[in-house]
């Protein structure tokens, strides 16, 4: 197989790849159109040459059947030129095969037709034009450039539509990327208004236990204020209140029975004061017992009177000095959730702050180191057993 160069120069074809003037110009505007020419005779494939010479960006010329066909499988051809009288095969039939490789190309027949058969055929074999070898000049040059103008179009057509297709996938890649920053941000935003919810919930339940006990200046009344308010918001469960006595530990202060046996309550209760709140007095936050395990781990021998229990302690203070251990606990069928950490964490403190408040109140006659040495004011007792006052014990330490 020889190169173009040369099959040119030996057959006295001028070399169309080569474009000035006019056909430089119309370059720039157009794409450029790739053909094949198939001929065995050098004569048909001067004149082809000659007729397009200027027009064309890159031609071929083969030979027989077989090299047309493999020129074509190597290449992206959009024009080809067929004499239908081939040694080896029916131009026609070549062109089909050629179509079948390239559905888009124009195929052109150059040769008589016998009858209207061959026409039908020369058709569903792709081609574009028929003309006779034996035509003028002039007007096979008209066809032949018309079938050129016809490749431009198919292939600026589909030179278009590659660029859609890019810019198809760049566009749905953008898409994609704008629909996962606007999941992702309609996930913070979520996640924002939860959180601002939260703040909201937290600062009106503030609000709402602040106006109800900064009235409470005796301590009693402020023990049942808190917890009522308290069993309101968590639900029914066990609770106590232990209370810092003036020898250094602890004492029940007051008690709200749920599921207890009135008459081991009390007895139980005393016990887990001088177990819970010296173990919780210094932590921080609350601490959740929700196991056995955790139970065991946290109480270790004593544990076995909150078994089966479930317990939330937390330790209220005031100018980082430890006022009261508050514990609630209740059958662990049903657990303590987040949301209840969470208001017993705020009504700690707000209660922390107040029981400091009426501390001050009750011994502002004396200097801050001898408030422990003052006994408290005695309670007054409601009708309602399950609710305990002081402890006749009670006083606060220095």
């Amino acid at each position: 197989m020889m190169s173009e160069y040369k099959r040119n120069t030996q057959e006295g074809t001028p070399k169309p790849a080569a474009l000035s003037g006019v056909a430089a110009q119309q370059s720039d505007e157009m794409p450029g159109v790739r053909a094949l020419v198939v001929s065995p005779r050098a004569s048909v494939r001067r004149r082809v040459a000659s007729i397009l010479h200027g027009q064309l960006d890159i031609v071929e010329y083969a030979d027989n059947c077989t090299e047309a066909v493999q020129r074509a499988s190597s290449n992206d051809c959009d024009l080809v030129i067929i004499e239908r009288a081939l040694d080896d095969a029916d131009g026609i039939d070549l062109l089909e095969r050629i179509s079948t490789i390239h559905p888009a190309i124009v195929g052109v027949i150059l040769g008589q037709l016998e009858n209207t058969e061959d026409a039908v055929r020369s058709m569903r074999a792709g081609a574009s034009d028929i003309i006779s070898i034996q035509s003028r000049n002039a007007e096979t040059a008209r066809r032949l450039l018309g079938c050129v103008k016809r490749a431009q179009r198919i292939r600026m057509r589909d030179a278009r539509v590659m660029r859609l297709e890019k810019l198809c996938h760049k566009l749905d890649h953008a898409r994609r990327e704008v629909s996962g920053q606007v999941g992702d941000l309609c996930n913070d935003l979520v996640e924002a208004y939860k959180d601002l919810s939260e703040q909201f919930g937290d600062v009106k339940l503030a609000t709402e236990f602040n106006a109800i006990v900064r009235q409470e200046l005796d301590i009693e009344s402020l023990l049942r204020t808190m917890l009522e308010f308290t069993l309101s918001k968590i639900g029914s469960t066990n609770a106590a209140v232990f209370l810092p006595t003036s020898s250094g530990d602890y004492s029940l202060g007051a008690y709200v029975n749920y599921d207890i046996p009135k008459d081991a309550a009390e007895v139980m209760l005393d016990h887990l004061a001088d177990t819970i709140a010296p173990r919780f007095e210094q932590t921080d936050g609350v601490v959740s017992l929700a196991t056995d395990r955790e139970m065991d781990e946290a109480l270790g021998c004593d544990a076995h009177w909150l078994e089966d229990h479930g317990a939330m302690i937390i330790s209220c203070s005031h100018e980082d000095e430890c006022l009261g251990v508050l514990t609630l606990f209740r059958n662990q069928t049903r657990p303590f959730d987040a949301e209840d950490e969470r208001t017993l964490s705020i009504i700690s403190k707000l209660f922390g702050e107040q029981l400091g408040r009426v501390i001050h109140v009750h011994h502002r006659h004396l200097p801050k180191d001898e408030w422990g040495s003052i006994d408290p004011i005695e309670p007054e007792y409601g009708d309602d057993d399950d609710f305990l006052g002081f402890d006749d014990g009670y006083g606060f330490a220095a």
